[in-house]
């Protein structure tokens, strides 16, 4: 009997053992399998609440109207301390000058430019470095000098050295107006969480560099907030005082004696308008606050209803910021322009940055005349420059611009117009991305790099040049939100990835050269004094001095001896939380509420505030101390396990309490004597004071950052303790399927298990509330009921499954596999060392944690362990191979030794494909990419990608021809073609991208000599690798990716699931003689001794006794070969996604796997065993060691920064949220993915059709193959519960954050993956599925009969 499309064995007398699909029961693997990854996820969000926690998020807002002074507690500190303080704090509000406001406004408003991943010594000058622009433009006498000191230097500029020139030239020009810091960032290094602390002045935790992809919204107190949201405290009184201002275009100098006058013009307590373009990230953290408000302004009921929320809180306050009666405000107050683009993809250079640069002439220069008239020929000749500046000239197409590059009819509106966002801006915040994604793509040794950094120099020069005309006080922030590493790449701790770059450029003076002692004397005071801070405080040596020399460009330029040819500029450093308190108040807006940065010293030390002129530095630290000690202080209350040591809450307090005594003391002295201010022994007292604030935020600070993991020691342990009951019982299942099937074991044992996690969850939740009430742990109850139930239910389980182990012990008989290795000692002895040494290289890889250095080298220890069981293998094969007492036994011995050698081989050559870790240099040398310095793929690499299209088929087909399987119609098609064809679309889209960045280095570096001062007129001559630049190798790198993905899926996957078996049916015609098939049968399909192919001769049924010889191709490895064809599309999928050093070592993987499968098999034949169960220990180990070499060889790390984000854009257009983020998984875990679905194959291998132990007894066969995927399983939760049971040992070590930390955050999802690939997908589906196939097609009588009738 035959039906469409599925073969279904004739159930007649004469064809016994006739088996029903159904009698392969995968229920009970179903169940077990989902209750051990449920149970593992369980396990490790225990953990991860209790280790990695993130800080808890007050919803407290600083108001502008309510100053933060308020009197420490007495309870809590020294009580005169405390009483003289809480007295003087009544009066703070008349010291500080007014209610109204923190600090009188410096800016009317500001310009925020941030380049991602600009790094500090790419905005650094460097005049022993020269650059071709500099060398062509110098006059002779400076160009001949400059050549001198290069030539005596003998040094050549890196691509990214030397390219802002204009930083430079303002510095020198303007001291007074201009200053570069080292801008350094607090890890992790990913944008989203840079711009959490840029802008709430919070420090990140570490769990939420995982959210880089997606952010919810900021709730914290932030600037963006206090722009945009209207206060319900404003303010009705205003300070008062005077701005001397210049003509515009010549620089404006100004002092504040008490002035305010900046907080009139903007609105002060109302919204601002505020103009946003770039990194679309900005979106997800402040959805609120940069809502456009063009579609309200279009209506006017809507328009007016929006202004009179304003003027409702305005009225309660008094107040009012009509535009009447604000100077220099003639348009309306609140209305906002946003422009987000998209920011994940790394390949697109231009796209981000042409979207802003186009747009920031609309707000900079004024529109261009709408008559015709003649413009300014200064105006017009910058408008041409920004014009020039972008590289996708649709860009200039949007409906933002009309015909002459004025706003378009998207960005005016009837009621703000051109002139207005020209004229009433009061914030721009630009965000670019350019040099961010030439770091990914390229690498900062690109020539691209100097491309996009000449771009944002020449922005930067037009934006000074436009602001510069404004007769409004504004600043212009230049800074990154983080640096790179050498390959371009971030989000670890490493210098390079931390120490961004922060520039400030204001057309008035906001700062003094003559007060730069002062600052020093500050700075000089408070780093004596950090450096003698008391046991309870912790400060970082970046926290301790406010200096420092730029390392990153002089170490670039060493000689063989490490000494560096040119010098180490000297740098004022801040850490990047600072820049919110200091925005802040230099806007006259409110510090957000939980800010943790200090005001920077020299915005402040040249102005002297209030009705006392107090010194600025002083009052701005004394606000900004106030505002810490109110956080800490709240934060205290409202968080009951604040993980803060009475030691360090003291110091603090201690700390604020002496600085405000201080203050409180020079008041009285400047009192009593009017004149005192300006005496040499007052001003030394101001600086002390000022000091005693500085040193407190720094010692606040320096102390969160090592302190704010607020460990749960119960969730710790609770978690641990589940990770380790799994695993016992995941060693229990495996001992128990030698004896029953899985339906069995959980007929057996689930009610014993539900009964436990009931008794376990009454237990958990009444021991939770004791916990609770005595403050030992902030679990909730849905925490504690989830770790008693599984807790509880693993625990029973366990005790259920060895209770029938225990009862079931010599009742039992052994299987046959059991009793071959007990009758023979000396197989016993070699099944028992193998598994032996398996089970030590396990244990030892999960010690590895146990050092830091170690837990680095973890690479290095991998390939150690797999060579060590390979040796063991080899060594098993040369014994077997002595002790064989059959030919067959020796032929097996001779393969067994022959793919042990081959496992050595292919071991040490994946080694060699490495990435490095920061902690591994300069004892290791990258080659993932070809060459040390290169972070794109060569075209030689590229092109050795391509050979293994050829390469590895050839093997899968040498591997299916022992047993003729590669005859079967669908290996022909799919391994010989379908699989190449895949493969060779793939290999073609990394050679393109290859030979792009090949050209894009050739086109930058040729149009490197294009002088910056001349503008970008040739920019057209550079790099572009935005959407609009290479689209048809863009578009053909696209349709390729997704060919190659849609030839694995829908060509090799649908041929598996139509025909997964790769048998044939050789027939040889009635005038065959019995036993010669080969007179009439192809020499190629003669059946050969090792093949394992099945004869069978038949009566044709014509009455004659003639008999047809049938040899059945395929036959002998019918289940092996079916399953290989799964792993095949597989990694056909996972080739894809790898980059070209990454395919070839993939392709050696999945080589690797196969070779593994037939070594364990021929081991079986040489020991003389009926199946290869007792091997599944070291067949598992081994298998899950080569998925950590192949991720490793892939080009990956157990490090944040070794992910390959620029993958998320193959095949795809856009960025898609879901396709992206899978992408990057699939890249990142590829290895344990090929080698989770490939663990099948270990039960599968040269597995016959006429198999009579699956047709026998399908369930135990099943069985096997569920022991193998738990064994993989516990080998993964081993090493994941090892890494977590370290970190959590090493929280206080100082490398925790950085190395045990993140091997715990990669090991828990490289557990669950695999492990639901494993059990649900490689053996509850696709093994299932073949299982219940060969059951289904019958018999050799029924298939040859079948074949007779014409079948297949």
């Amino acid at each position: 009997m035959q039906q469409q499309g599925h073969v279904q064995r004739p159930r007649s007398a004469a064809d016994p053992g006739v088996a029903d699909e159904k009698r392969v029961a995968t229920r009970g693997h179903w169940v077990l399998s989902l209750a051990f990854v449920v149970a593992a996820a369980v396990g490790f969000w225990l953990f991860s609440s209790g280790f990695l926690l993130t800080r808890s998020v007050l919803p407290d807002h600083s108001a502008a109207s309510v100053l933060p002074f308020a009197p420490v507690e007495e309870s809590k500190t020294d009580s005169s301390k405390a009483g003289a303080h809480s007295n003087a704090a009544k009066n703070d509000t008349a010291a500080h000058g007014s209610a109204c406001g923190w600090y009188p406004a410096k800016f009317d408003r500001a310009v925020v430019l941030v380049i991602d991943a600009l790094r500090v010594d790419f905005a650094t000058w460097s005049d022993e470095l020269g650059t071709p622009d500099s060398l062509q433009n110098a006059s002779s006498g400076a160009k001949q000098q400059q050549q001198q000191q290069q030539h005596q230097a003998d040094i050549r500029p890196k691509p990214y050295h030397n390219r802002m020139p204009i930083i430079d030239a303002l510095n020198k020009r303007f001291p007074d107006q201009t200053m570069l810091y080292r801008f350094r960032a607090d890890p992790p290094t990913t944008t989203l969480q840079r711009l959490k602390g840029l802008t709430t002045g919070q420090l990140p935790t570490f769990i939420d560099a995982g959210s880089n992809f997606a952010g919810s919204a900021i709730s914290e107190d932030n600037w963006l907030q206090a722009l945009r949201r209207p206060s319900s405290n404003t303010c009705s009184g205003a300070r008062t005082g005077e701005t001397e201002v210049n003509e515009p275009g010549a620089g404006k100098t100004g002092s504040n004696t008490g002035s305010e006058a900046g907080s009139d013009q903007l609105g002060f307590g109302s919204r601002r308008n505020l103009v946003f373009l770039g990194d679309d990230t900005w979106m997800s953290l402040f959805p609120d606050e940069l809502s456009d408000t063009h579609a309200i302004e279009a209506n006017d009921t809507l328009w007016k209803g929006f202004l009179e929320e304003d003027r409702m809180r305005e009225s309660n306050t008094g107040s009012s910021t009509d535009s009447d009666s604000v100077p220099g405000a003639a348009g309306p107050r609140g209305w906002a322009r946003v422009r987000p683009f998209p920011s994940l993809n790394v390949w697109d250079l231009d796209t981000v940055d042409d979207g802003v640069l186009s747009r920031l002439p609309m707000f900079l220069l004024p529109p261009a005349p709408a008559d015709g008239a003649d413009e300014n020929p200064e105006i017009g000749a910058e408008r041409r420059m920004w014009r020039g500046l972008v590289r996708q000239p649709a860009m200039l197409a949007h409906a933002d611009f009309d015909a002459a590059g004025s706003p378009g009819s998207a960005m005016v509106s009837k009621n703000v117009g051109a002139e207005q966002l020209h004229r009433d801006w009061d914030m721009i915040v630009a965000h670019g991305l350019g040099v961010d994604h030439c770091g990914h793509r390229f690498g900062p040794d690109h020539p691209a790099i100097s491309q996009k950094l000449d771009q944002m120099n020449r922005a930067i020069e037009l934006i000074v040049q436009a602001i510069n005309r404004s007769y409004k006080r504004t600043a212009l922030f230049v800074f990154g939100d983080h640096g790179m590493d050498p390959k371009g790449d971030h989000g670890g701790d490493s210098p390079r990835e931390v120490d961004a770059a922060l520039w400030v450029y204001s057309n008035t003076r906001w700062r003094s050269s003559e007060r730069s002692e002062r600052v020093a004397r500050v700075l000089e005071t408070a780093e004596a004094v950090l450096d003698n801070v008391s046991p309870g405080a912790s400060v970082d040596g970046d926290l301790r001095s406010g200096w420092w020399r730029n390392t990153h460009l002089s170490d670039e330029y060493r000689d063989g001896d490490g000494v560096s040819k040119i010098a180490a500029p000297r740098l004022r450093s801040v850490p990047q939380i600072d820049l919110v308190p200091t925005l802040s108040l230099a806007l006259g807006l409110h510090v957000p509420f939980n800010n943790l940065g200090a005001a920077i010293p020299e915005f402040f030390a040249g102005d002297d505030v209030g009705p006392d002129a107090e010194w600025g530095l002083l009052a701005a630290v004394r606000v900004n101390a106030a505002q810490t000690m109110r956080y800490l202080e709240t934060y205290m209350k409202s968080t009951k396990s604040h993980g803060f040591s009475d030691e360090a809450v003291l110091a603090w307090r201690d700390m604020y309490a002496r600085a405000e005594t201080s203050y409180h003391e020079l008041r009285a002295l400047t009192a009593h004597s009017g004149g005192a201010r300006g005496q040499p022994e007052v001003m030394r007292f101001e600086e002390s004071v000022a000091a005693q604030y500085y040193v407190f935020m720094r010692v606040v600070l320096g102390t969160l950052r090592q302190m704010w993991a607020q460990f749960d020691a119960v969730l710790i342990v609770a978690g641990l303790l589940v990770l380790a009951a799994l695993l016992a019982a995941l060693v229990a299942v495996v001992v128990a399927l030698g004896h029953e099937t899985p339906d069995q074991i959980v007929a057996r044992t689930w009610g014993t298990s539900v009964g436990g996690g009931v008794a376990g969850a009454v237990a958990a939740r009444s021991l939770g509330l004791l916990l609770s009430r005595n403050a030992a742990t902030h679990a909730s109850q849905h925490q504690a009921l989830a770790t008693g139930f599984v807790l509880g239910l693993v625990c029973a389980f366990v005790a259920a499954v060895v209770s029938g182990l225990v009862s079931r012990r010599g009742s039992s008989a052994s299987s046959a596999s059991s009793a071959s290795i007990e009758a023979n000692p000396k197989t016993r002895n070699t099944v028992w060392a193998l598994n032996g040494v398996a089970a030590l290289t396990a244990v030892v890889h999960g010690l590895a944690f146990s050092s830091n250095s170690f837990t680095f080298r973890e690479d290095s220890i991998v390939l150690y362990l797999a060579q060590t069981l390979a040796v063991a293998l080899v060594l098993a094969s040369v014994k077997s191979m002595r002790a064989s007492a059959t030919e067959q036994q020796r032929a097996g011995a001779v393969r067994a030794l022959a793919c042990a050698a081959a496992v050595l081989a292919l071991n040490r050559v994946s080694s060699y494909s490495t990435v490095c870790r920061e902690e591994q240099l300069p004892g290791c040398t990258p080659t993932f990419y070809g060459l040390p310095s290169a972070s794109i793929s060569s075209i030689p690499l590229a092109a050795a990608n391509a050979a293994m299209v050829w390469l590895v088929p050839l093997v899968v087909r040498r591997f299916l021809r022992r047993s003729r399987s590669d005859q079967a119609l669908i290996s022909k098609l799919w391994v010989s073609v379908g699989m190449r064809v895949s493969m060779g679309m793939a290999a073609l889209y990394w050679v393109l991208d290859s030979v792009d960045g090949s050209l894009a280095s050739d086109l930058a570096g040729g149009g490197s000599g294009a002088s910056s001062a001349g503008g970008m007129e040739t920019a057209a001559a550079g790099i572009s690798t935005g959407p609009a630049a290479g689209s048809d190798w863009s578009d053909l790198r696209i349709v390729l990716a997704r060919m190659a993905v849609g030839v694995a899926l829908g060509g090799g996957l649908a041929a598996w699931f139509a025909s997964p078996f790769c048998i044939d049916v050789a027939i040889a015609g009635p005038g065959a003689a019995p036993g010669k098939p080969s007179e009439v049968l192809p020499t190629s399909l003669q059946p050969q001794s090792s093949s394992k192919s099945h004869i069978k001769r038949t009566d044709n049924g014509n009455g004659s006794g003639h008999q047809t010889t049938a040899v059945i191709l395929g036959y002998g490895n019918a289940y092996g070969a079916a399953y290989l064809v799964f792993v095949s599309v597989v990694f056909c999928v996972l080739y894809v996604f790898q980059q070209p050093m990454g395919g070839i070592m993939l392709s050696l993987l999945f080589v690797e796997l196969v070779v593994c499968a037939e070594l364990f098999d021929s081991l079986r034949d040489a020991l003389g065993m009926a199946d290869g169960t007792p091997l599944l220990p070291a067949q598992m180990a081994l298998t899950a060691q080569l998925a950590y070499l192949g991720f490793f060889a892939t080009g990956h790390q157990f490090t944040l920064v070794s992910i390959q984000w620029s993958t998320a854009f193959v095949g795809v257009r856009e960025m898609q949220l879901l396709v992206c983020g899978a992408i990057v998984v699939v890249n990142t875990f590829g290895a344990f993915i090929l080698c989770a679905a490939s663990v099948p194959l270990a039960g599968l291998w040269n597995e016959s059709l006429g198999s009579q132990a699956l047709r026998l007894a399908p369930n135990s066969f099943f069985s096997r193959l569920s022991a193998a995927g738990a064994l993989f399983a516990a080998y993964n939760l081993l090493v994941s519960a090892s890494a977590a049971a370290f970190a959590a040992w090493f929280r206080r070590h100082l490398m925790v954050w950085k190395i045990f930390a993140p091997r715990f955050m990669f090991s828990a999802p490289t557990m669950l993956l695999s492990s639901a690939l494993i059990l649900f997908v490689a053996v509850g589906f696709a093994a299932a599925r073949i299982l219940r196939a060969g059951l289904a097609i019958g018999s050799v009588q029924a298939v040859v009969a079948r074949r007779l009738r014409g079948g297949v």
